[in-house]
């Protein structure tokens, strides 16, 4: 084996070490799994042998290592020896929910959902307790279909949740099912019930904002950094306020090169929909939403508001990028058990199938809306200096402070 290694080149031996410490690694830690062992937990019944256990670890080693991803990881799932043996494959990105759930340019195609390895596992791992629901894309209880779902093909099949049941994207982490939501309305009144004690004690100097997820994402030179800030309004409606700080290439916001695969809704794209917005910046209506600028700032579809109160991006003569501070607003829906068109619209899946970029409400989520030219020269006050003054995070602020 030595020799053969040798023979190797030496670009590839940096990872046939690495595969051979990690073998190493596993061989030490199931040590004390010897075959007698196993054969001590088997029945005495000769039907109840598992010959496949029997064997030592480093040729159950050898055997995963000729499996691909779907076998190996529901090898893993076996037994407790196989879980300490091959349990790290369960934690592939292929097996989760993509991070960027609408690939670009196929926002509109749920098939590409029922292909990726992810629903074939959890297609593989149904049995008599669990089934899958082809709109939340997970495994259920039983209990959780009517009989006659049960009876249908897993690509078919709804949960009790009906025909509203499906996945909000909120950021390349966080994707929500109904029962999800419910679960965060449930963390938002506790919270809310902690944070009215603490107050009771401390007075305003405990705060109400509340950052619940933040993650940043590299597509290729452009940087996405995401907040979410969730909150029950007075109508006890889930909103969920999305921060974004996107930095990119000097003047290439929106291009294709440097175009993030993000929706700041479920129908409208983040680069487009910025590079729209910030036509209306220079509308002296802006605050008030001119016909024009509501139609751009608006999604007609869902009702989502996309606003950036900074003029203009904060431009490093460094790095040469720029960096666009903006955020997000969608409703989404009523903390009720039940889920109500609010919710509905906003799921990224499953998308209607009659929906296509030609009848689109939102006309093409790639395309930028043009805001009519002015009439008149904006003045230096109204247009800048004043929006730049309004509320927004101490960060947003001091940005545009340095850039007047």
């Amino acid at each position: 084996m030595l020799s053969m290694a040798l023979k190797e080149s030496p670009s590839n031996l940096p990872e046939r070490l690495h595969r051979a410490t990690e073998k190493l690694r596993t061989v030490m830690r199931m040590k004390s799994w010897s075959p007698s062992r196993s054969r001590k937990q088997q029945k005495k019944d000769e039907s109840g042998r598992c010959y496949l256990m029997e064997l030592p670890t480093e040729l159950l080693l050898e055997i995963v290592s000729h499996l691909n991803l779907i076998p190996e990881a529901a090898f893993a799932l076996t037994c407790k020896r196989m879980f300490a043996i091959s349990g790290e494959i369960l934690k592939s990105k292929s097996l989760r929910f993509t991070r960027d759930f609408a690939p670009l340019f196929h926002h509109y195609r749920n098939g590409h959902n029922f292909v990726t390895p992810r629903w074939q596992f959890i297609n593989l791992l149904e049995n008599t307790r669990w089934r899958v629901c082809s709109k939340c894309l997970k495994l259920h209880p039983r209990v959780a279909f009517a009989s006659r779902e049960l009876r249908r093909k897993s690509d078919n099949r709804t949960c009790n949740v009906g025909e509203l049941a499906g996945i909000v994207d909120l950021c390349p982490c966080k994707k929500l099912t109904f029962r999800d939501k419910l679960d965060l309305v449930d963390h938002l009144r506790i919270r809310k019930i902690s944070v009215d004690a603490l107050k009771t004690q401390f007075g305003d100097r405990v705060g109400d904002r509340y950052c619940w997820h933040s993650c940043t994402e590299q597509y290729g030179s452009t940087e996405l950094k995401v907040s979410l800030f969730p909150e029950l309004d007075e109508e006890d409606q889930l909103v969920m306020r999305t921060e974004y700080q996107l930095t990119t290439e000097s003047g290439q916001v929106g291009k294709e090169e440097y175009m993030t695969p993000r929706f700041g809704c479920a129908h409208r794209s983040v680069d487009l929909w910025l590079s729209s917005v910030y036509q209306t910046t220079i509308c002296r209506l802006f605050d008030s939403f001119c016909a024009s600028c509501r139609r751009i700032s608006v999604c007609g579809a869902c009702n989502t508001a996309l606003k950036c109160p900074r003029k203009q991006p904060f431009h490093s003569e460094e790095s040469g990028k720029d960096t666009f501070y903006f955020w997000t607003q969608r409703n989404l829906g009523s903390s009720n058990p039940i889920p109500d068109a609010a919710w509905g619209i906003q799921r990224i899946h499953p998308a209607e199938p009659s929906i296509g970029v030609e009848n689109c409400n939102e006309l093409c989520p790639w395309t930028v809306r043009e805001h009519p030219p002015l009439a008149f020269t904006p003045s230096i006050g109204e247009e800048v200096i004043e929006p730049a003054m309004s509320s927004q995070p101490l960060d947003s602020l001091y940005s545009s402070i340095r850039m007047l």
